[in-house]
């Protein structure tokens, strides 16, 4: 059996260094603006059902198609970065996604929104957010789950910022006029990152693709994979239900959009409370731990009906749960599998979580026009996210073994850099632009 580390070449001064909490910065605010545009959704879908014509499920399948398609597109843009870098995929995702909010803003029939607002956004998000988390997490070792708790930080923070904007937005100018200011901010903030981030520092000499093979191999893997899908059903369904089925009960369209700001504002409380308890206690506790939160939120959300105050603790949970969940992913997955094809394995992490990313916003939605309710899809939505839990509960907290291959024997080298004489310069060739 081989350890998942394989051994490293690089330049080890530059992990943990100023330039890699840059590069952390940058992924966070590119992140932050993908997340937070996405999510603005719920914000959108009364007034484009009422133009349209349309029930508000057949109008979530807009939302369904993004998020699949921003979540699985990591499976492609995993294997992209080990070839171009992240700023290549940043640039022509980022044009992509700006551009689908445009279209958006123009659409004349619901179906030409989901494909402009699905492939633009969705597969334009795509191909920067999962290699954008790849990229930071190589750029650290010792302070790698409080890293990657600053990337995952932003999309709580974009959430709180641009779900009540947009909401303003929509009330003063309309909703098609909110697509173009938020293609405005997109693009600013795209341009700022492309300065920010850069190509990993480290190289894996062993070959990406034979590691991602080992790693799909593996129990841990499917744990995680499994269980990404199912917290991404009652999560992503919830961030995109919360503001229609707080209307559905009597609360103010303002007051349901900052609900969403309070589950932004308690991701970012929980992305830096429980990475910094990361090395204490442990990455893979706590993320059992914030997965475990979710079955509690929506009993709370349960029992609420049309008290905001209690709607709003279920917020809160919903909210610290989610953000250690993403943010302690990022720090897991090295520490399990190592750095070798990080991108490729966080890719197919992103691609499960797409799959109920597109099935959680359809189903609560359907349900709620089914069954004339919010009980039935919020119950579902907590059974969902139980299943997860007892699925993820047994993973192990270990580094996993990996069956090696003819091309993967040599002597594997622990991924703690040390001693740092195992480490090569980069030759001056290299192409350590992107």
């Amino acid at each position: 059996m081989a350890l998942a580390n394989p051994p490293l070449t690089g330049d080890p001064e530059l992990i943990d260094s100023w330039r890699a909490w840059l590069v952390a910065i940058g992924a966070g605010l590119s992140c932050g603006m993908a997340f937070g545009t996405i999510y603005t959704f719920g914000a959108f879908i009364e007034s484009m059902a009422t133009e349209f014509g349309a029930g508000q499920g057949g109008t979530s399948v807009m939302i369904g198609i993004a998020t699949l398609l921003f979540f699985s597109t990591g499976i492609i843009s995993g294997p992209l970065l080990h070839h171009l870098g992240p700023r290549p995929l940043l640039a022509v995702g980022g044009a992509l996604f700006v551009a689908g909010l445009v279209a958006t803003s123009s659409v004349s029939e619901l179906w030409h929104g989901y494909v402009v607002y699905g492939v633009g956004c969705g597969f334009g998000a795509g191909l920067f957010v999962s290699p954008l988390f790849a990229t930071a997490a190589s750029w650290f070792l010792r302070h790698r789950a409080v890293s990657q708790g600053l990337v995952a930080t932003g999309p709580g923070l974009g959430t709180m910022v641009l779900v009540p904007l947009a909401q303003r937005m929509i009330e003063n100018l309309g909703w098609r006029e909110a697509f173009r200011w938020l293609a405005v901010i997109g693009a600013i903030t795209v341009l700022v990152c492309l300065v920010l981030v850069r190509r990993t520092p480290i190289v894996a000499t062993a070959h990406p693709r034979e590691h991602v093979r080992r790693v799909v191999r593996t129990k841990a893997f499917w744990q995680l994979t499994i269980g990404s899908t199912l917290f991404a059903v009652p999560v992503i369904g919830s961030l995109a239900a919360i503001i229609p089925f707080a209307s559905s009960v009597g609360i103010g369209a303002g007051a349901a959009a900052w609900l969403l700001s309070v589950v932004g504002a308690a991701s970012i409380f929980g992305r830096l409370l429980l990475t910094s308890f990361a090395r204490a206690l442990g990455s893979i506790r706590l993320l059992k731990i914030s997965f475990a939160m979710l079955p509690v939120a929506f009993v709370i959300w349960f029992f609420a009906s049309d008290r905001y105050a209690q709607i709003v603790v279920f917020a809160v949970v919903l909210g610290v749960g989610y953000g250690g969940f993403v943010a302690l992913q990022g720090d897991v997955t090295p520490h399990l599998f190592g750095v070798a094809g990080i991108g490729s394995v966080l890719g197919r992490l992103f691609f499960c979580y797409g799959i109920g990313s597109m099935i959680g916003p359809i189903a609560m939605f359907t349900l709620l026009e089914s069954s004339g309710g919010t009980l039935l899809p919020i119950a579902l939505a907590g059974g969902v996210a139980l299943a997860g839990v007892l699925v993820i509960w047994g993973l192990t907290p270990d580094p996993v073994p990996l069956e090696p291959t003819a091309a993967t024997r040599a002597p594997r080298l622990p991924l703690q850099l040390s001693p740092p004489s195992v480490w090569m310069p980069v030759p001056a060739s290299s192409d350590r632009r992107s």
